[in-house]
């Protein structure tokens, strides 16, 4: 007796349509295409301008979600000072030392406004190494905050906060960072010409020492 096909045989699943098929593999192509297109226009090796063109025009837009950094500057840390955390610290030039100063990333911001403020505090920090430029990062720190402070002479700081080594670590158990000045400077402007005047540490004078009068 010849079987007669019935429902109880399962059906095979039907082909997507061809032109499913065609836009899932134009979709993979261009994201293929963008993918490489990100890898070249920002290789350490340099690439041409009409590359990086093309990326930030047409794939930048939609390969880029809101919330990713586009700087790549993720680092590694060797648990150097200069890998500790950094904030900035200001307030109004002669002040009380009591008064409440204003510091940035203040306590409320956190992600990745905080993480900016942090990083351009460390900036200005490393900027000490050049000495053709130390200057210019921490004025303009200070000049765009002139009207948060109230005025157009400040004292600006740099804290860092630095962890224990293993043997404060060992002997007191964990303990919270401290803080630390890694720059001090004063910012002002006078008659519209903007000054920075960094505290230097002063030095020790020697005596003088006088020849015995006769």
């Amino acid at each position: 007796m010849a079987k007669n096909p019935s429902s109880t045989e399962p059906r095979a699943a039907a082909p997507p349509a061809e032109m499913v098929r065609a836009a899932v593999t134009v979709i993979l192509g261009l994201y293929l295409v963008g993918l490489a297109l990100a890898v070249a226009g920002n290789s350490a090796s340099g690439s041409s301008a009409l590359v990086r063109t093309i990326h930030r025009r047409l794939f930048s837009p939609w390969m880029t979600p809101p919330w990713l950094d586009l700087g790549y500057d993720t680092k590694l840390t060797y648990g150097l000072p200069d890998d500790a955390d950094h904030r900035i610290e200001v307030r109004r030039q002669g002040s009380p030392a009591t008064a409440r100063p204003l510091v940035l990333p203040a306590g409320g911001m956190w992600g990745e406004r905080a993480r900016r403020w942090r990083r351009l505090a460390r900036a200005a920090v490393i900027a000490e190494q050049d000495p053709d430029r130390e200057a210019l990062l921490p004025a303009a720190i200070g000049a765009g905050l002139f009207d948060d402070v109230g005025g157009e002479d400040l004292a600006l700081r740099i804290l860092r906060d630095v962890r224990p080594d293993r043997a404060e670590v060992a002997a007191a158990g964990e303990t919270p960072p401290r803080s630390e000045q890694a720059y001090a400077a004063r910012v002002r402007r006078v008659d519209g010409e903007l000054q920075l005047i960094k505290n230097e540490p002063q030095e020790e004078l020697a005596p003088v020492i006088r020849e015995p009068t006769p």
